[in-house]
């Protein structure tokens, strides 16, 4: 018997790596499907007057909610980048009152081509992104100054024995 489960373990090993077997065993976890997801708009309360409760209408099964944008609408939205009806007008007086004072609506329809033509533009210099970030190694620059090591030792020992600080005085420059 012994004998038996000793030989069967490395049969047992061998379809645990096995990745079909894995799923049969439940080992492995499902990412769902990101494809699949849509979001649902949030439920909102239809108005009611003053002092009256709140009364729901029946739910009427197959009827697509009224707040709700259609995944087509809100997929064409958002590959098109341009907003859908919808979603506009669901904005809230204040979202709108913000936008409006932001300078949404004198926007640029046209931002995409401003900026690809930009990034070109910027793509010409070929200095490592830490030498542009810091301006450093322009051509407009003129040669490097090369301090004079000695002298700058000496400018240095006279500035504390006066009392000056380090930065005050000309540095000396070796020059070719």
């Amino acid at each position: 018997m012994n004998a038996r489960i000793i030989l069967l373990l490395p049969l047992l090993f061998s379809l645990a790596g096995c990745q079909a077997t894995k799923e049969q065993l439940g080992l492995t976890r499902r990412a769902p499907d990101e494809f699949a997801v849509i979001t649902r708009a949030p439920l909102q309360l239809p108005p009611q007057p003053q002092g009256q409760a709140i009364i729901l209408p029946p739910p009427q099964p197959g009827i697509a909610r009224p707040q709700e944008i259609s995944p087509t609408v809100a997929a064409q939205a958002a590959i098109l980048g341009q907003p859908s009806s919808a979603t506009m007008s669901s904005a809230s007086t204040a979202e709108n009152v913000l936008l409006q004072r932001a300078g949404a609506a004198q926007s640029d329809p046209n931002i995409r081509s401003v900026v690809n033509r930009e990034a070109v533009e910027e793509t010409k210099d070929n200095r490592p992104v830490v030498k542009r970030i810091m301006s450093i190694g322009k051509d407009d620059e003129g040669p490097a100054t090369i301090v004079d090591a000695p002298g700058e030792l000496e400018r240095l020992k006279a500035n504390k024995q006066t009392g000056k600080t380090v930065t005050q005085g000309d540095t000396p420059t070796l020059d070719d």
